[in-house]
C-alpha cells in the first residue's frame, strides 16, 4: 500500500497473510524519513530515520515491545550516546565515534546502579576500568592500553581496604600478586 504526501512515499511491506513487516517512507526511490520494521507479532521491532537512503538520526530497537536500544545515527554509522537494555532494564550505556566505541561505556546491574565504568578510544579499551559492588564502593580498577591490561589491577574489600593487587604488561601477568586480608595486613606474595 502506498501513500503519498509532498513527493514522499509510504510504502508498507506485508507477509503472505497480510501481517506488516515493514513501513518505510520513500523520497525518489530511496527511503526518506521514519521506517518502521516489526516482528511476526507485528509489534515494533525497529524504528529508524533515514536521509537521502541513508541511516541517520534517532534509532530505537525493541524485543517483544521492550528496547533494547536507543543511540543515533549520522551518514549510517552510530554516533554519539547509546543506551542499551536487557528485558527492557537499562544495562549499558555506551559512546560512539563514527561506528566504533569511543568514550566511557558504563555497565548497570537490574536495580539501576553502575558496576563497571570502562573507557574505550578507537573501538579498544584504553585507559581507566573501574568495577564496583552493589552498593556502589569501588571493587576493582585497572588500566588498558591497547586493548589489554597493561599497569596494575587493584581490588578492593567492600571496607575499602585493598585485597589483591597484581601488574599485569600487555595483556600478561607480570612481577608479584599481593594479597591482603580485610584489615590490609599482607596475607602472601606470589611471583608470577
Amino acid at each position: 500500500m502506498d501513500n503519498q504526501t509532498d513527493g514522499i512515499t509510504i510504502e508498507e511491506i506485508k507477509d503472505e497473510n497480510g501481517k506488516l513487516l515493514r513501513s518505510i517512507s520513500m523520497k525518489n526511490g530511496v527511503p526518506h524519513g521514519e521506517m518502521k520494521i516489526f516482528d511476526e507479532n507485528e509489534q515494533l521491532s525497529a524504528q529508524l530515520m533515514y536521509e537521502n537512503g541513508v541511516l541517520s538520526g534517532n534509532a530505537q530497537f525493541f524485543m517483544a515491545g521492550k528496547p533494547t536500544m536507543i543511540a543515533s545515527f549520522t551518514n549510517g554509522k552510530l554516533e554519539g550516546e547509546a543506551t542499551l537494555f536487557a528485558n527492557g532494564i537499562k544495562v549499558g550505556l555506551a559512546n560512539f565515534k563514527n561506528g566504533i566505541f569511543d568514550g566511557d561505556f558504563t555497565s548497570y546491574d537490574n536495580s539501576g546502579n553502575v558496576i563497571r565504568i570502562a573507557a574505550y578510544a578507537n573501538g579498544q579499551q584504553e585507559g581507566d576500568c573501574q568495577s564496583f559492588y552493589p552498593d556502589g564502593s569501588l571493587f576493582e580498577h585497572s588500566t588498558y592500553k591497547n586493548g589489554q591490561l597493561d599497569g596494575e589491577v587493584v581490588k578492593y574489600f567492600q571496607n575499602e581496604n585493598v585485597m589483591e593487587v597484581a601488574t599485569f604488561q600487555e595483556g600478561k601477568p607480570y612481577g608479584f600478586v599481593d594479597s591482603y586480608d580485610e584489615d590490609g595486613d599482607l596475607k602472601s606474595r606470589k611471583e608470577v
